[in-house]
């Protein structure tokens, strides 16, 4: 899917809208924040997510992994 939207200055920031179907996608709200990653290609991801939450997702995940045969002992 390829969505277009144009930028516009408003105050001293350029601003652009959000196309119904993106913010729909995204779970994105008016007022929510939005967050702009870089990905290191000159490219930017945006999610609704904050990334110390991706972080901290990323590591239980890694924990969870690590130690499955431990949690569903102690689980029993």
């Amino acid at each position: 899917m390829i969505l277009t939207s144009n930028t516009r200055v408003q105050g001293g920031s350029m601003v652009t809208s959000i196309p119904n179907e993106v913010a729909r996608r995204l779970g994105a709200n008016p007022g929510d924040p939005l967050y702009w990653i870089e990905d290191g290609a000159g490219r930017f991801v945006v999610t609704t997510v904050d990334p110390a939450t991706l972080e901290a997702l990323k590591h239980h995940e890694e924990v969870v992994a690590q130690y499955r045969e431990v949690f569903q002992t102690l689980a029993e």
